[in-house]
């Protein structure tokens, strides 16, 4: 959310930090969909999809330039860094790096754009509370990270089984410790195993989520310093809105990076051998 716009809109800080929310049920705050975060990631994705599909029917041979030729010098370099951080050869893991960074990218950029616009035109169809940058939602975030954790379970169970459930309840102590103890000690191993599987959606999740929120905070607070500071306040204001704005940027791809090299990480964590 890069300068402020023109209005401060209503409720101050606190509601523009409120989701356009559809309830399912009042009592239930697990039974709601944050229609905003819905929205924007299918716009996104349909965009993102849209523009491979304009992309592949622009395809040159030689020297590109361009479009092709960034989206080139992107995907070679996503190309490069799983190579580099994965033990073996899977077709899937380069396309699912590309979207996670690209998607995920696309997504936090829009956060800078100025704090008030998106939801202010929200306002004019009558949507009360519009949040724009579906990564400042745990949801979407904890979304991704559960899928990437199911994926990593799938290839744990698909290419050692008995290896992954051996260690479930043999690491780190089981092993350690005498025949007879071993019944008492596998609770013990499967609990703190769980606690590091566990560990690795959570920390994917929470580590977009709060760098982009904590950004969007920070925004919201520029955009009021230079709405409602007079002369003074709004040339302070400009100018720490645009520093601010370009190093969120930069956080905002640095934290798609994150989120796709951890991705890549954790598979590749699936794929080791197993050691006789």
């Amino acid at each position: 959310m890069g300068l402020a716009d023109t209005s401060h809109g209503e409720g101050g800080i606190a509601g523009h930090l409120q989701y356009w929310t559809l309830k399912i049920d009042e009592s239930n705050p697990f039974m709601q969909i944050h229609l905003d975060t819905m929205l924007v990631s299918i716009v996104v994705a349909a965009g993102l999809f849209i523009f491979a599909l304009w992309l592949k029917c622009r395809l040159v041979e030689g020297a590109p330039s361009g479009a092709q030729n960034f989206m080139e010098s992107v995907v070679g370099f996503i190309d490069t860094t799983v190579k580099d951080n994965f033990p073996v050869h899977n077709p899937l893991i380069a396309p699912l790096a590309f979207t996670v960074f690209v998607f995920i990218a696309l997504i936090n950029t829009i956060d800078i754009l100025p704090a008030f616009l998106l939801g202010n035109i929200a306002h004019l169809f009558g949507v009360e509370h519009f949040r724009p940058v579906p990564t400042n939602d745990l949801n979407l975030p904890a979304a991704m990270a559960v899928s990437v954790f199911i994926l990593v379970l799938y290839y744990e169970f698909k290419l050692k089984p008995a290896h992954f459930l051996k260690e479930l309840v043999m690491e780190p102590f089981t092993s350690l410790v005498p025949v007879y103890l071993r019944p008492f000690v596998m609770p013990i191993n499967l609990i703190l195993k769980l606690v590091e599987e566990v560990a690795k959606p959570l920390s994917l999740s929470f580590r977009l989520f709060g760098n982009m929120f904590a950004g969007e905070v920070i925004f919201l607070l520029i955009a009021f310093l230079l709405l409602g500071g007079g002369a003074i306040g709004m040339a302070a204001g400009f100018f720490v809105g645009v520093a601010w704005t370009i190093f969120h940027l930069f956080i905002g791809i640095l934290q798609a990076f994150i989120f796709m090299i951890l991705t890549v990480v954790y598979l590749s964590i699936a794929h080791q051998p197993v050691e006789h």
